[in-house]
């Protein structure tokens, strides 16, 4: 089992730019970011940095390569790899994840 975590300061990506949003997320991503805004992103960040720390080979991976969709009972899901789970959550100035593989 590996635990990865990792925490934003939502400040500091606010006013990224399209280009950058296109680097973080997937398509899927970016649909739900467009309904669900700033904090979707703050969330998807943090999660795909601490999904990052306990994979292998992370030099070789991009933010593409993980993709968080939103499971039917609510919570993220991380689709491309099913031994993983993941938690985001947020408080004003904040976001922080975790990350566990098993």
């Amino acid at each position: 089992m590996n635990i990865g975590i990792d925490i934003v300061e939502n400040e500091r990506l606010d006013n990224k730019s399209k280009d950058f949003i296109e680097l973080v997320l997937t398509p899927k991503e970016r649909l739900e970011y467009e309904k669900r805004g700033k904090t979707y992103l703050y969330g998807r960040f943090a999660a795909k940095e601490a999904v990052m720390k306990v994979l292998p080979n992370t030099k070789e991976l991009n933010f593409l390569d993980i993709e968080i969709l939103t499971d039917v009972d609510g919570s993220p899901k991380v689709v491309s790899h099913d031994n993983i789970k993941v938690s985001i959550s947020h408080e004003k100035n904040y976001t922080v994840s975790v990350a566990i593989s098993y």
